[in-house]
């Protein structure tokens, strides 16, 4: 195979997706500083479009995702992995909807069942995508600009200023300081993790109350962060029922009727979900560690008179007071 001259090389990286510094560049071509510069202006000047962005204090080049090419070796797949990949890419594109990446998603998937189908012979390509359904209801409309902004800030480690509609409280806060570390898909609804200046904490943010997105400018203050060592995605919502984390943790104790109790014994809610007590009645105590005080109450809410709330007291002492609510609306 003849060897790739340093153009080539570079080239090749950058379409596969790869995000260089000036240092990464030298140490792929063997190039110095100024051979290194010279050749990425080459590039630009043959009509690759490279880009160049800040990475805290490095100056990175990559390509724009819409125009990178990859070219994928001939791959071998059996029947049952053709299957799986066509249930996943299902699975993806509903999961994707409303987002940048849903209309790439199915651009890929048509190149792969287009490479595919001369073999399927084997089995009916198709037929997986109607024994499986996925739910295909949009999550939160959310600002797509808004969306690629919050990525790409991402990638860069980029803080950025938003303005955010907190509807709970029904107020807008404008340009808050924010270092954004991920998405979360949760209960079909995206959230941005990010640490919050204001609040001096990672919170979760609804995308689609983000209305505005402003990169912070690093020649006016400090524009970009690292994501601290310790700090585990997997482990953010842990305490959670759903998409919220306040950080402040509750014991939920519930009271499941009979009728109820078949659920929570074949079905774990939350990963702290204890079943205390089996009553002689067939009813069920259930014990949870939650964070979400709001989501708590939906939680208990969804279940309507299927379970009692015996802790905490501020949940039971809300409850009733939406009960009385809702007998004074219907009880006429």
């Amino acid at each position: 195979m003849p060897r790739l001259n340093s153009a080539e090389v570079l080239r090749q990286r950058l379409n596969a997706g790869a995000q260089l510094t000036y240092q990464q560049i030298q140490h792929l071509t063997g190039l110095g500083d100024k051979q290194a510069s010279r050749l990425i202006r080459q590039l630009q000047r043959e009509g690759l479009p490279v880009q160049e962005h800040r990475n805290g204090r490095h100056k990175v080049f990559s390509l724009p995702a819409d125009r990178q090419q990859v070219m994928v070796p001939d791959l071998q797949f059996d029947s049952a992995e053709l299957r799986a990949l066509a249930i996943a890419a299902k699975a993806s594109r509903s999961m994707l909807s409303g987002t940048p990446h849903a209309q790439a998603l199915q651009s890929a998937f048509d190149k792969l069942l287009d490479r595919a189908r001369p073999a399927t012979y084997l089995f009916d390509l198709e037929e997986p995508m109607n024994e499986w359904h996925f739910d295909d209801n949009s999550a939160d409309q959310i600002a797509l600009d808004c969306f690629r902004q919050l990525e790409t800030a991402m990638d860069e480690r980029r803080s950025v200023k938003i303005d955010y509609f907190t509807a709970s409280k029904g107020r807008l806060s404008k340009s808050r300081k924010v270092d954004p570390y991920f998405f979360a898909l949760r209960n079909r609804a995206w959230m941005l993790v990010a640490y919050c200046h204001t609040r001096a904490k990672p919170i979760t943010f609804a995308v689609a109350s983000i209305s505005q997105v402003t990169p912070c400018d690093e020649t006016t203050e400090d524009a970009f962060f690292e994501i601290p060592a310790d700090f585990v995605p997997e482990d953010f919502f842990r305490g959670s029922l759903g998409a919220i984390s306040t950080g402040e943790c509750y014991e939920l104790r519930l009271l499941v009727e009979p009728n109820k109790a078949a659920y929570f014994r074949r079905r774990l809610y939350h990963p702290t979900q204890q079943v205390e007590n089996e009553q002689p009645d067939g009813r069920l105590i259930v014990s949870y560690e939650l964070e979400g005080f709001e989501e708590m109450r939906s939680f208990c809410q969804s279940w309507g008179v299927g379970i009692t709330v015996l802790e905490p007291v501020s949940l039971r002492d809300r409850l009733y007071q939406e009960a009385q609510v809702l007998l004074e609306r219907y009880g006429a």
